[in-house]
């Protein structure tokens, strides 16, 4: 092997990926001047602790509070209505970014492009449209889901003020470009040859791609698309901290008040709600990979109408489909008045001094844009650099914390590997195999906990025990992504059917060999795709929880809003949404040289 073959192969392997990792987690606790002695908690934080975890055992039952009017409403009802209201908010908004995600996601794909350009015959010049276009439509959703909800919501309320439609876009933009994102890499990430043989043999191209590439990735797509319900559900909640009635908003009263028994009630509500849909999801997930077989065997002399009559069928799955549209019916339904309660006169002109605002001020006063570059950059060299590189840094070394853990968990806690019968085939010890079952359930809801709590909340209750330091807002990403990487890398494992892991079990391997041998290395560009997808996220709440007092953007957002400088405000917000967008190149690029030739190689190529 020539040396500079050698440099490629080994730039392009995963050992690169793994030592880049813990370079930017060392450099990441240099620049931030995280010292391990600022972990420990002060004798206040420590009481507050044993208080806080001292209510977990004994929720409210009734208000905490004894002077209240007769005419308040039951406990119980106040807490029922906060969470209709948090679940018809995320139901909602996701009805409207599953819609923009699956657009986005299939014109964003790459496999989508090379079917449509075969299909047409597109010229060389048509051709290079079509991946503009591409670039294009990844731009955008990479910008809506740039910015988090809450800098979404803040941005919306202080436009047009306060209305359920506000709070409904602004979970819905990020979403939307999340679900695209990830559908489009989903896809991309399909073995292709399928959609060949289909396309070979005279399908067109868009029903090859939709049948050998969609219908392969279906069941991912509507996992994610389940989680990121879940998801909705906690952004939902959160949006209470901005004085939308959900339980979040009930959650901040309760601790202003000092009702801790109150706070617990909410986050159990909350952490219930989660879990209906994570076992919704667990099941539909089982019921799309391993679905049931077909009540009557299939002979090759059978029609097409009887292939159909004989095929596996599931109520589970039908049911879902009929909940799910239900759901969103009511979702929308029930909301008596979607837009603000201000005339339409007043929405207009606070929509047009919002817009004026956000022009930065020398430009404003003087009408000269020439006065812009002064302004950009004394605030990008002195507060905005610093505050860039401290929310970098935070996002990124929470979630190499949170990746490295989920990796570790992941084979112990994916159904597939933890069950008595490992990928359905039997193996192993019936004792060992019961005690792994055991475990990956300890696991598993674990990591449900640990996703189910905002961490917006974690990193306000670390806060008060560590202090004003980095370290409560790394601890919250990571104990919060390492839940949600947890289930995701789960998930992964789960559905993907590799005959050498089964043929390994079958021949008496053990769940490890299985997970590092075979499993981990055909799902690694998977499990990166969604650590960069974690990455961004971590950004965006990187630069929210600066809100809690902690040097980020996310401070210097709290402070422009505060002062009512919205040119401040609107440059920091974009500011980090320029961080998520070279995340969203450097993750296309790594996920590019991570997958094989054979997988990179489209299907749909001549020849």
């Amino acid at each position: 092997m020539t040396k500079l073959s050698w440099s490629k192969n080994w730039l392009g392997s995963r050992r690169l990926t793994l030592l880049l990792a813990v370079v930017l987690f060392v450099v990441g606790l240099v620049a931030l001047k995280a010292d391990p002695r600022e972990m420990q908690p002060s004798e206040g934080g420590l009481k507050l602790a044993g208080k806080f975890l001292h209510a977990a055992v004994q929720p409210a039952l009734d208000y905490q509070a004894d002077d209240l009017p007769a005419s308040a409403p039951s406990f119980w009802s106040k807490v029922g209505r906060s969470l209709a209201l948090t679940l018809r908010y995320a139901i909602v908004a996701m009805s409207l970014a599953l819609v923009g995600g699956i657009v986005f996601g299939v014109l964003g794909s790459r496999a989508w492009w090379p079917a449509v350009a075969q299909g047409s015959r597109a010229s060389g010049l048509l051709f290079f449209f079509l991946k503009c276009l591409r670039l294009v439509v990844r731009g955008v959703a990479t910008l809506a889901r740039s910015v988090h909800e809450l800098l979404w919501a803040l941005l919306f309320l202080t436009a047009v003020g306060t209305s359920p439609l506000a709070a409904v876009l602004a979970i819905a933009l990020p979403y939307g470009g999340t679900l695209a994102k990830v559908f489009s890499e989903l896809l991309d990430e399909e073995d292709a040859s399928a959609a060949g043989v289909l396309w070979a043999g005279g399908a067109s191209s868009l029903a090859a791609f939709f049948t050998g590439v969609g219908v392969r990735a279906f069941p991912d797509l509507v996992s994610y698309t389940l989680y990121r319900l879940e998801c909705a559900v906690r952004s939902s909640a959160i949006l209470g901290f901005l004085g939308i009635p959900t339980i979040g908003y009930h959650i901040a009263t309760a601790y202003e008040d000092g009702h801790l028994r109150e706070i617990w009630t909410y986050l159990y509500v909350l952490l219930a709600a989660v879990m209906v849909v994570d076992w919704w999801g667990a099941l539909v997930r089982k019921r799309l990979s391993r679905s049931k077989p077909a009540r009557e065997a299939g002979s090759r002399h059978d029609t097409a109408e009887e292939l159909h009559r004989k095929r596996p069928k599931s109520w589970a799955l039908r049911l879902s489909l009929v909940a799910a549209m239900a759901a969103v019916m009511l979702g929308w339904m029930t909301e008596k008045q979607w837009q603000s309660e201000l005339p339409k006169e007043r929405r207009q002109a606070n929509l047009e001094r919002f817009m004026m605002e956000i022009v930065p001020y020398p430009v404003r006063q003087e009408n000269d844009w020439g006065e812009l570059w002064p302004w950009l950059g004394e605030r990008l060299w002195t507060k905005g650099a610093i505050g860039l590189h401290r929310t970098f840094h935070i996002g990124t070394i929470a979630i190499l914390i949170a990746g490295a853990a989920a990796l570790m968990v992941v084979p112990f806690a994916a159904r597939s590997l933890a069950g008595r019968d490992p990928l359905g085939l039997p193996g192993g010890r019936e004792m060992v195999s019961g005690f792994r079952a055991g475990v990956g359930w300890l696991l598993r809801i674990a990591a449900l906990l640990m996703r189910s709590i905002p961490e917006y909340i974690l990193a306000f209750l670390l806060l008060q025990i560590f202090g004003p330091t980095v370290w409560p807002l790394i601890f919250a990403l990571a104990l919060h992504n390492g839940g949600i990487l947890v289930r995701l890398g789960a998930e992964v494992v789960d559905n993907r059917t590799i005959r050498a892991a089964e043929l390994l079990i079958v021949q008496g391997g053990t769940r490890r060999a299985t997970f590092l041998g075979v499993l981990l290395p055909d799902s690694f560009s998977r499990f990166v795709l969604l650590i960069f997808y974690r990455w961004e996220t971590c950004i965006r709440e990187a630069t929210v929880l600066g809100m809690l007092g902690v040097l980020s953007l996310g401070s210097l957002i709290d402070e422009a809003n505060t002062r009512l400088y919205y040119d401040d405000l609107f440059l920091y917000v974009l500011m980090g949404a320029a961080l998520v967008f070279a995340g969203d190149i450097v993750s296309d690029l790594v996920r590019r040289r991570l997958r094989g030739p054979m997988v990179r190689s489209s299907a749909f190529r001549s020849g």
